[in-house]
């Protein structure tokens, strides 16, 4: 049996690479022309294009994988089944069935992997990436020009001299509100965050200086933060635990759980319909498995979105039906058979 598992996993595993390269250029692709696209509203360097695209790394491949394990798996058995190599394993004693639990056993550590990817991965990369824009948003909105008068910075009326880069140079900075005082502030040099979800202006070595019924006082600072208090919140992060117990009151955060915990089963779900769709008798039966395939991962990924946005969780209860239909197919096309 060991043989078979490292016959069948070589095979595999050539299929897999000839299915990934090509579609995981293509979802690469079709999210780095998107991330693109961003740049006609901010200012991205190609260091920050690499780190959004980092951010959406995880739904690249957990919307991969399974698709290229099926679309492989079926590839590989019709293969085999083309060159005669599993005619040959039946004749020897090797029932399909053990051919489907091999299968079954990297079915379900990619489906472990998936639900991985889904529901850790997904949720907290997602949450970088929209942090991460709509900093960048609230960046190009600050957009202090040097050595112009008439920004603000929050409640504070601020002076750049100069900048280079991401720093600001001889910065000075005016607030007659705060604490029913006049507050002055000059520093050297300068750089926007986002700090605790607001932005922050970081400032190096300067002075600060109060003045209130005829009383002036300064202190000295290496580093001083700003923030925006009055902007918007820019985005609070959660842990998957609290990110996905949204969930449980809103019906989108239900249907993206419901419909992630679908597609992180489909390896699984499907393991029947790959033996009933690869596995045949080339002196017999010469149908095709591309139009199959392309139909299997169009029913399914189809049918769970439509389910999981109607029902939600109740759209769970479609992957016995799925084992069930695909074992129904496998028993009358190949088990009766070999």
């Amino acid at each position: 049996m060991q043989i078979i598992s490292k016959y069948l996993h070589t095979h595999l595993f050539s299929s897999l690479i000839n299915f990934f390269i090509p579609l995981f250029g293509i979802a690469s692709l079709i999210f780095f022309i998107k991330m693109v696209s961003l740049t006609s509203v901010i200012q991205l360097s190609f260091f920050e294009l690499m780190q959004l695209y980092i951010f959406i790394l995880p739904q690249i491949l957990f919307f991969t994988l399974p698709v290229v394990f099926v679309a492989a798996a079926i590839a590989m058995l019709n293969r085999l089944s083309f060159e005669y190599e599993l005619v040959a394993l039946f004749s020897l004693g090797i029932s399909p069935h053990k051919i489907i639990s091999i299968l079954a056993k990297l079915a379900a550590l990619l489906s472990i992997l998936l639900l991985l990817f889904s529901l850790i991965l997904t949720p907290q990369a997602k949450q970088l990436y929209k942090g991460f824009i709509i900093y960048k948003r609230a960046q190009a909105k600050f957009n202090i020009k040097p050595s112009e008068f008439g920004h603000k910075f929050g409640d504070w009326y601020i002076f750049i001299n100069s900048k280079k880069g991401d720093f600001y140079y001889d910065i000075s900075l005016y607030n007659h509100q705060l604490q029913n005082q006049e507050n002055f502030i000059t520093a050297k040099k300068a750089a926007l965050s986002n700090e605790k979800g607001h932005l922050a202006l970081t400032l190096y070595n300067g002075h600060a200086y109060t003045y209130k019924e005829n009383s002036l006082k300064e202190i000295t600072f290496e580093q001083m933060k700003i923030y925006d208090t009055g902007s918007q919140t820019l985005f609070s992060y959660t842990d998957p635990f609290d990110y996905w117990k949204i969930a449980t009151k809103s019906k989108k955060r239900a249907f993206d759980l419901t419909l992630f915990i679908l597609f992180s089963l489909f390896p699984l779900a499907t393991l029947y319909f790959l033996a009933a769709i690869g596995i045949s008798n080339p002196r017999y039966e010469k149908r095709g498995v591309f139009l199959p395939t392309l139909l299997l991962v169009a029913l399914y990924f189809g049918i769970s979105f439509a389910l999981a946005k109607s029902l939600t969780f109740l759209a769970l209860t479609t992957i016995p039906i799925w084992l069930f239909a695909g074992y129904i197919l496998y028993k009358n096309l190949v088990a009766k058979r070999y």
